[in-house]
């Protein structure tokens, strides 16, 4: 049995498998119900502890995780003084699973390192399929011995990348979305014009699965289309971020952010 507490908040499509693969590595891990009581009630049976808030998770966690989905939810677990990181013991870790500006991921390891508190910068890629695999690409930014500090637990839920210091894996992240959003439009101008030729749009996505047009976002059409509304909000604020990353370091993404300006609507 591993020895050291995980502080888990943010048990949504993605937090809950990976808090899940967590728990069956061994893991103690303590949490508090966010928006839905639903995964707190299916952890239990496997041994998660509920404890009232984040302050209450910072005061047990040895390395805490966050799987929120934007900055002011960050914020609401972190800081202020009921919140995880007043909470924190010198010595622990904070694990930032969102996906977010490098330059708040950079902030927050300043003000958490007057704390004595590490923070790993950790954005995940691979969906709610990739959660319930445990495959997700964990990209981490954060010194190398923290990562290796933290690989036992990280390797429970996908496979890490270390790309650099604290920013350096929500960089990695952002090209990733930038690239993939971009994606998703090709693929749905492709899909316009299939259907404009009375084309089976099935027959399409089959023949771009054999075809050097084949790309994640194809093979995982469905799950991008159903929920799209959700994912294009997120969409938007990654490549917002991308866009922001690359103008701070005077890097020209013409096509990124042409994508970012056009209509967001798929059929």
């Amino acid at each position: 049995m591993a020895t050291e507490c995980i502080g888990f908040i943010g048990l949504g499509d993605m937090g809950e498998p990976m808090a899940a693969h967590i728990l069956a590595a061994g893991y103690p891990v303590v949490s508090c119900a966010n928006r839905s009581r639903a995964a707190i009630e299916a952890l239990k049976a496997d041994g998660l502890e509920e404890v009232p808030g984040p302050g209450d998770v910072g005061a047990k966690a040895d390395i805490l995780i966050t799987c929120v989905i934007d900055e002011a939810q960050t914020d609401a677990v972190l800081r202020g003084p009921n919140s995880a990181l007043s909470a924190l013991k010198p010595g622990a870790v904070v694990i930032i699973t969102s996906t977010l500006s490098p330059t708040y991921c950079q902030a927050l390891a300043e003000e958490a390192a007057g704390r004595g508190i590490s923070v790993l910068d950790c954005p995940v890629s691979g969906g709610p399929i990739g959660a319930r695999q445990g495959s997700l690409a964990l990209i981490c930014g954060c010194d190398g011995a923290i990562v290796e500090r933290c690989r036992p637990v990280l390797v429970s839920m996908g496979a890490i990348h270390h790309c650099g210091p604290v920013g350096r894996g929500q960089i990695a992240k952002l090209i990733n979305q930038g690239i993939l959003f971009s994606i998703i439009k090709l693929i749905d101008e492709g899909r316009a014009l299939a259907r404009a030729y009375g084309m089976e749009i099935d027959t399409l996505m089959t023949v771009l699965s054999q075809s050097m047009g084949n790309s994640a976002a194809g093979k995982n059409w469905e799950m991008f289309a159903s929920n799209w509304p959700h994912t294009a909000k997120l969409g938007k604020k990654d490549m917002d971020f991308c866009i922001e990353a690359a103008r701070a370091k005077s890097v020209p993404m013409p096509l990124i952010e042409a994508r970012r300006a056009m209509r967001w609507e798929i059929e």
